[in-house]
Formats: C-alpha cells, structure tokens, sequence
C-alpha cells in the first residue's frame, strides 16, 4: 500500500510533510518554510551577548552607525528602484546596515535595560525599520534610515557622557 501511495504522492508532488499527514503510522511534520519569516521567541535582546561595559557598547554603537552611514552615501548617487520596480542593491546595503544598527543596539548593558535612554531609542529603531522595510513608496532615499541614523547617534553620544562619568537620560 505504501508504494503506490509513494508513487502517487511524488507524480503529485507532494513534499514530505504532506506524506507523513497521508501515513496514519506516523506524526504530522511541518518542515520550516523559508519563504515565511520565522519568530524570534526572544525579540528582547541580541543573540549576540550584551556589551561589558557602557564603553564597549557605545564603542558598538559607533561602528554599527558608521556601517549604515556609508551604506546611506552609497544609495546616495543611485535610484531607490531599478527598471523593475525592485529595490536596488545599494537600497538593500542600507536596509541591512539599519537592521545591523538595530542589533548592536540590543546588546545593552545590563545597567541601560529598563531606562528610557535605551528603551525609547531601542522603540524609535524598530519602528523607522519596520517603515524601511515595509516602504510605501521606494523614493524615500533613505529618509527612514537617516532617522534611524540620527537616534543611534544620539544614544551613542548619551552612552559616551554616561560612560565619561556624566549622567544623561
């Protein structure tokens, strides 16, 4: 019986999740989907650990900022789209570069966690990247991220004065 229903299923294309629903024997499987984004269960925080110490993280900081400022200058000189409408490649370095910011800024100390000094510019971040990522229109020419570039600087600076012995918040 297995083999016809084998057969049948492969002329019919179907993967093996759909064979394991069809074998009553054995459990339903759900492969990962790559074209559906997956959850991050823990979207607090970086995968990556949390900086050691305020220097460290605004040392962090700088060099995330300096990444999207030169993908910013790249798009710069190019259209926001290509002949086919799509986003071009120097637009796409400036949406990696933003989301690269936004990592680097979850690597807080433990010390910044629930302050607003983070948690407003942490807020601010991911919601000037949703709106770069999900673009009403693709002329924006890095409208989004100059916003996201102009919050990074501002907490790097704040982090720098905290570190230095000054308080800001």
């Amino acid at each position: 019986m297995q083999k016809p229903l084998l057969a049948l299923a492969m002329m019919l294309g179907l993967t093996g999740g759909a064979l394991a629903q069809a074998d009553p024997r054995q459990a339903p499987v759900t492969p990962p989907q790559p074209s559906r984004p997956q959850s991050d269960a823990n979207t607090e925080f970086s995968p990556q650990p949390a900086a050691n110490s305020l220097q460290e993280y605004a040392r962090i900081l700088g060099e995330a900022q300096s990444q999207l400022e030169t993908a910013i200058q790249r798009s710069d000189d190019e259209p926001a789209e290509n002949q086919q409408n799509a986003m071009t490649p120097a637009r796409m370095d400036v949406k990696a570069a933003a989301q690269q910011v936004h990592q680097a800024m979850r690597r807080a100390p433990r010390e910044l966690h629930d302050e607003a000094l983070y948690e407003d510019a942490e807020r601010s971040v991911r919601e000037d990247l949703f709106k770069l990522s999900q673009p009403l229109t693709l002329d924006d020419k890095g409208g989004g991220a100059r916003q996201i570039l102009n919050t990074v600087d501002n907490l790097r600076r704040k982090v720098e004065q905290r570190a230095a012995g000054g308080r800001a918040g």
